[in-house]
């Protein structure tokens, strides 16, 4: 005897199964063939006919006393109809599956005590569990109402549904007939299989698909629900009436049904309420799927199914109480618009929601996005979607638990699954998620699919849980997409949340996925979306008039929504679509004689007097009721044409005469001179002494409204220059980066001054640890030491004072507008601002609204500080900023002390106040905020520091945005954010570019107010440039060829010293052996010689790199199957004079006592990411862009065996050089300070093992990756180093060689 494992709960598990004999009733128009197995059944019959509904009731089990044995069979009966159900599903032979369905069928028993009466004595429940559950109703069991997916049956989830019932829950498991179990056997009809869409005969004209089937079976599956629930409550209530009425058992033993009966006092089962609806796969389908809509132009709901979505079926039963819902991974993709229906009315509310998806699902993106889109429906508060890592989509079942091939992985999930369930139900769940390993969604790669495709899995270990956050903007773009809005469209639409909420609700409620929309009519409902937003006065009647309207094709532009919405704010349904039409420009139509008259009274009426007023009677016509809808190209060719006949043609304009002027040298623009910048001249200038840094002020230059404020500054400053880097924490640091550290640290310390590093961290909602971390450390692994490491949240305190003293000042006040009433009043930066209605509000009143968005009375955006700045001026960057605004989150220092944030523009210059900065270098997108930096400091009488402004850097073929780099690393092209084909800091530092050589690349290129876009070859160029002196120089063959030198002995060995540099001695020499074996790279080897080669072939000599002989080809070896070259024959020119060879070729020795040769495992050769130089121009997204081939990794690669002193060398000077200027830093008082919570970055982790870097000769510049394991490097420095057991050398290209394209790689 085989048992599932025992349910180890509270109570004893029983499990009785029922039978309730319904009227014959057919559902749909489908039929299935008979055959073999239908025991002479008619051999066409109904796909879906209901004569029966049978369950499993799971529940606790009364067994004191009772002599009950254990034990439920697993399989189904009769074992032949398990047997054929299944070959059916899976398509295997039954030949090959019977052994295991005899196997288990005969053998496997779930843990259950079969008929045993129901447990009525319901103890108190123990203090571990929920006191809710322990304070109502003691005596009556919770009900659970369970559906299978595919394949399943009422036994195929015993561990679930026995788990639920030991901790005390009365569980109905629903054998569904439908046609979605594997096998079934009706009373009437006989065994039933599984259904295939190519056992299907329709007999009507409808939809001919498996889709339209499973909306069948859907509605079916309401029906068995229903009737289950239906009668379950009526055998509670009036318990068992005998055989032939109602329910009865399909076991024909004794049952103590007194058990089950409910008395006067207490109910056996509660079925009153808070009824628990859980379901599998297609079982959580059944659970939450929403109404669908077949006639998508009129918008009718034809078929409605399952329990969520609707009322129950007519005479059936009142509505079943589900309290809440449990879908266990469900499968939605069968079904053509899930979801539940939206809320009809006050009492009807949603169920509180828990979804536990299985990785694979979760990793299912469109899938998923479909998930996500169900799951907005719910209210945030009532919904949860958790995924358990390594869990499959059988998880959920007993297939992964069966004897014989169950692993602890499956018994893992298992009990995370029922533990999340029973948390769930008792209310809990969020205080277990919160106790046990919990991670955002992290995705890596592991590996490649067969189709090449990488293999994802998300990061953690085996039971943790990923929560997804269904809000998250990045899950709504794959379900914007589906109704066929760009990549670029939908990645706006999905950013402002309140319109993509509402454009998802949209998508899910009229199934818009479905509607084959162009990508001019999803624009048109995402406008629709955007402006439903901004009203909470069109009803769903009225969206849906106006959802058919776009989808008929009468509104066809974002003007005629906008008209649409406002008309429906106004009138409400039912709608006068003649009036409406109207309103809207619907069928708007005007020839151009009627256009041309229109525009000729324009003229007349309003007096224009000539071509001068050409564009402002334009703007008049279009603006006029009559012309609104006219099409705006031909109103402006009708105003010129009038224009023509009444002022005549227009007059060229005359060009402006030129001032003589001297001639001056050619000022090369930033691309032009990228060609022009060579080496620097010995005497050239610095390029902090030269341009746009040699022309900044000196300290004290910068102008103050008080004198007073200078000379203050200056005491504290003692006149040096003063600057900081200020970087947002929340992203990876990228190339462009590199110059703004590279100007502010560097112009500091050039000029003797000082240099803060200054976290901007005044925004909670997207900052994180490991950014902290991670710029600390690129900034002293670039060579730079802050003065001192500080955060604008450090002057919190500060800044809120001086904010109620700008209140005081009349200078700030508080709004209570939306964002898009601010953006409307602001002009949207193209046209005049407006001041926002609250401007003129009193101070008092300002100051106690402030008060009350520092308590927490505000939510988000209900309330911002602005600073009442200066309408009139022409700079956007003086329209009355936004300086605190309200946010719900905790800050990483502060905690929860703050309810409100200040913004960058008010925070920036306030800070490089408190911090007496000198000298504010930034970007020139900040030169407009110049102004309003200066206003603000001289608006509080402050220290006012001077923003200086010089052009970014960026790189050609690469992206540095934050948003599209994660989206490179969530959907797998590249490896993470630190993968060497990407341009972020941490990425060129794994690759093994140097931090001299990034450096170098700034300060050649110059500072000045130009931006910079260099192409990626002339940074591989300069990081070629300094690695050429700098790297130490190898042997190394990539693909190795063995050469067999026959006429030296075996043992034959020649010790050869070798420089690492021949022209910088100061990198040392090594030792290299030479022996009678040795390999070359096989490109250095042919069968044919010519007259234009001068390696190696057959008859022919050549040299050995710093061999004492040259040798000569004189046989070789093939492989019989490929024909290539497996070995190669030499003779070493040891004797007389050796032939004088044209080319030298590398190699290395097989030597095992010195290790010789060093095999490399993976040698990684990056190419760009992308395909041409601006990949954003690409369509439809940047991916597009992506170069397939970006990387090649080529295995087996062979280097001389020195490389294992040299890279232990290495490390060690790295990691001395670190020591010594965190010594010198911590020597000099003052210097590097910072708070305790401040990462402090060791330094071991500035000598990281890409320090490991050579130049393999003739082959490309390389660096040891950070994946690889070398035992040696973490050894004491007087062992010596080689190669250790579990060791794996990964090497990385830096570059490639300039000098010999041909032969690097």
């Amino acid at each position: 005897m085989l048992f599932l494992p025992d349910s180890c709960g509270r109570f004893s598990v029983g499990a009785t199964t029922f039978k309730l004999p319904v009227s014959t009733k057919v559902l749909g128009t489908a039929k299935i063939r008979g055959n073999s197995h239908s025991d002479g059944g008619p051999s066409v019959k109904p796909a879906l006919q209901l004569d029966e509904v049978i369950f499993t009731a799971y529940y606790p089990a009364d067994i004191k006393g009772r002599n009950i044995k254990k034990g439920l069979d697993w399989l189904l009966r009769p074992l032949q109809a398990s047997l054929h159900g299944y070959a059916h599903y899976s398509g295997i032979s039954t030949w090959f599956l019977w052994p295991i369905v005899y196997l288990y069928g005969r053998l496997l028993k779930i843990p259950v005590y079969p008929n045993a009466p129901l447990l009525r004595q319901r103890p108190t429940a123990s203090p571990e569990h929920t006191q809710a559950r322990s304070e109502t109703c003691l005596s009556s069991w919770p009900l659970v109402i369970f559906s299978h997916g595919l394949g399943g049956s009422r036994t195929a989830y015993s561990q679930v549904c026995t788990r639920l019932a030991s901790s005390g829950r009365v569980v109905l498991a629903i054998q569904h007939r439908d046609g979605s179990g594997h096998a079934f056997i009706s009373s009437t009809t006989g065994p039933g299989l599984y259904v295939k869409e190519e056992d299907l005969i329709w007999t009507s004209n409808e939809e001919k698909t498996m889709i339209n089937f499973r909306q069948q079976q859907l509605t079916f599956r309401r029906y068995e629900i229903y009737l289950t629930f239906h009668s379950f409550k009526q055998f509670i209530q009036d318990g068992y009436k005998g055989s032939s009425h109602g329910l009865r058992p399909i076991d024909k033993e004794f049952i103590d049904w007194s058990s089950w009966l409910s008395d006067v006092d207490t109910k056996a089962v509660e079925c009153e309420k808070d009824v628990l609806l859980a379901g599998h796969s297609f079982g959580g389908a059944t659970v939450a799927s929403k109404a669908y809509l077949q006639n998508v132009q009129r918008l009718i709901p034809v078929v409605q199914f399952t329990i969520l979505s609707m009322d129950p079926p007519a005479g059936v039963s009142a509505p079943i109480p589900v309290h809440k819902a449990l879908i266990l991974d469900p499968w939605l993709e069968p079904i053509p618009s899930p979801g539940p229906r939206p809320p009809q009315g006050p009492g009807d509310i949603l169920p509180q929601l828990l979804v536990i998806n299985s990785e694979k699902f979760s990793l299912w993106k469109d899938h998923f996005a479909r998930l996500i889109g169900v799951v907005q429906a719910w209210e945030p508060e009532k919904r949860r979607i958790l995924t358990i890592l390594r869990s499959q989509h059988e998880s959920f079942s007993d297939f992964s638990l069966l004897p014989l091939v169950s692993r602890r992985p499956a018994r893992i999930v298992m009990d995370r699954i029922v533990e999340l369930s029973e948390a769930f139900i008792d209310g809990n769940v969020d205080k277990f998620v919160n106790e046990i390993a919990t991670r955002k969604m992290e995705i890596r790669i592991v590996g490649k699919k067969p189709d090449g495709s990488p293999q994802r899995q998300l990061v953690g270990e085996v039971g943790e849980l990923s929560e997804s956050d269904p809000t998250a903007s990045d899950t709504s773009i794959p379900l914007f997409k589906s109704i066929g809005l760009s990549q670029a469209k939908a990645a706006e639409a999905a950013k402002n949340a309140k319109s993509a909420n509402v454009l998802r609700n949209l998508i899910v409620s009229y199934d818009l996925a479905e509607a084959r929309l162009d990508e001019k009519q999803a624009t048109v409902i995402t406008a629709f979306a955007g402006q439903l937003a901004k009203t909470e006065s069109v009803e769903p009647d009225e969206q849906a008039f106006a959802i058919r309207a776009i989808l008929q094709g009468k509104l066809k532009s974002v003007d005629q929504v906008n008209a649409a919405v406002k008309y429906l704010e106004k009138f409400k349904a039912p709608i006068n679509e003649l009036e409406f039409d109207t309103e809207c420009g619907v069928g708007f139509s005007i020839t151009s004689e009627e256009l041309h008259d229109a525009v000729t009274s324009y003229i007349r009426e309003n007096s224009v007097t000539g071509w001068p007023n050409l564009g402002s009677v334009i703007s008049g016509v279009k603006a006029s009721p009559a012309l609104r809808w006219a099409n705006p190209l031909e109103v402006k060719n009708a105003v010129e044409k009038a224009f023509t006949e009444t002022f005549g043609a227009k007059e060229a304009a005359k060009p402006k005469a030129k001032d003589p002027k001297k001639e001056k040298a050619a000022q090369p623009t930033a691309t032009a001179s990228e060609a022009a910048v060579g080496s620097s001249s010995s005497n050239r200038k610095p390029v902090f002494e030269e341009g746009f840094l040699g022309a900044l002020h000196k300290p004290g230059e910068n102008p103050q409204i008080r004198p007073e404020l200078r000379e203050q500054h200056l005491r504290v400053t003692d006149g040096q220059v003063w600057t900081r880097f200020p970087p947002e924490p929340n992203g990876y640091l990228h190339i462009g980066h590199s110059k703004a550290i590279f100007v502010n640290f560097g112009y500091a310390a050039h000029h003797g001054g000082k240099c803060y590093l200054r976290f901007d961290d005044t925004n909670p909602e997207k900052e994180e640890a490991r950014y902290f971390q991670s710029i600390i450390e690129v900034i002293r692994w670039l060579g730079f030491e802050p003065w001192k490491i500080t955060y604008s949240s450090d002057y919190f305190d500060q800044l809120y004072d001086l904010a109620i003293e700008l209140i005081k000042r009349d200078k700030a006040y508080v709004c209570h507008c939306t964002q898009e009433q601010i953006k409307a009043d602001r002009g949207e930066k193209i046209s005049a601002p407006k001041a926002c209605v609250h401007r003129s509000r009193p101070i008092q009143e300002s100051l106690d609204e402030f008060k009350k968005m520092t308590d927490g009375y505000y939510r988000p955006k209900e309330a911002n500080l602005r600073m009442k700045m200066d309408l009139t001026d022409g700079n956007p960057q003086m329209w009355d900023l936004t300086a605190y605004r309200v946010l719900d989150a905790s800050h990483h220092r502060t905690l929860d002390k703050w309810k409100v944030y200040p913004t960058y523009d008010y925070t920036h210059c306030l800070v490089d106040s408190f911090e007496n900065i000198s000298h504010s270098l930034c970007t020139t997108e900040f030169i407009a905020s110049r102004q309003s930096y200066e206003w603000l400091c001289d608006a509080l009488d402050v220290y006012k520091p001077r923003q200086s402004e010089f052009g970014r850097l960026s790189l050609q073929g690469t992206i540095s945005s934050k948003r599209k780099i994660l989206q490179l690393v969530d959907e797998g092209y590249v490896s993470g954010w630190d993968d060497p084909r990407l341009y972020t800091l941490i990425a060129l530092r794994r690759r093994g570019v140097p931090p001299g050589a990034i450096l170098s690349f700034v300060s050649t290129l110059g500072v000045s107010t130009a931006a910079s876009n260099i192409q990626i070859a002339r940074f591989e160029q300069t990081v070629r440039q300094y690695l050429e002196g700098s790297a130490p120089r190898l042997f190394m063959v990539m693909r190795p060829l063995k050469v067999i030198i026959e006429n030296v002995p075996d043992d034959y060995l020649v010790m050869v010293d070798k420089p690492f540099h021949p022209k910088n001695p100061q990198l040392g020499s090594s030792q290299i052996p030479f022996t009678r074996t040795i390999y070359i790279d096989a490109d250095d080897f042919r069968l044919e010689d010519s007259k234009d080669y001068f390696r190696l072939a057959p008859g022919k000599s050549v040299g050995l790199f710093q061999a004492p002989y040259p040798i000569t080809c004189t046989s070789y070896k093939t492989d019989s199957a490929s024909g290539e070259v497996t070995e190669v024959f030499c003779r070493l020119e040891d004797s007389g004079t050796p032939p004088k060879p044209k080319a030298y070729i590398q190699w290395v020795a097989e030597h095992a006592s010195s290790g010789s040769p060093v095999r490399i495992d993976e040698t990684r050769i990056f190419h760009p990411l992308f395909k041409s130089d601006n990949p954003l121009a690409a369509t439809p997204d940047f991916k597009a862009d992506i170069n397939p081939n970006s990387m090649e990794v080529i295995k087996g690669a062979m280097v001389e065996v020195s490389f294992w002193p040299l890279a232990k060398r290495c490390v060690a000077d790295a990691l001395e050089e670190a020591r010594a200027r965190s010594a010198k830093i911590k020597a000099t008082p003052g210097a590097g300070s910072h708070d305790a919570h401040t990462p402090e970055i060791t330094p071991e982790q500035l000598a990281g093992k890409e320090c490991v870097r050579f130049q393999g000769l003739r082959v490309a510049y390389l660096a040891v990756d950070s994946e690889s394991r070398l035992g040696a490097l973490d050894e004491p420095s007087d062992v010596t180093p080689g190669i250790r057991q579990g060791d794996y050398l990964v090497l990385n290209r830096i570059a490639s060689l300039k000098e010999d394209a041909g032969k690097g790689i």
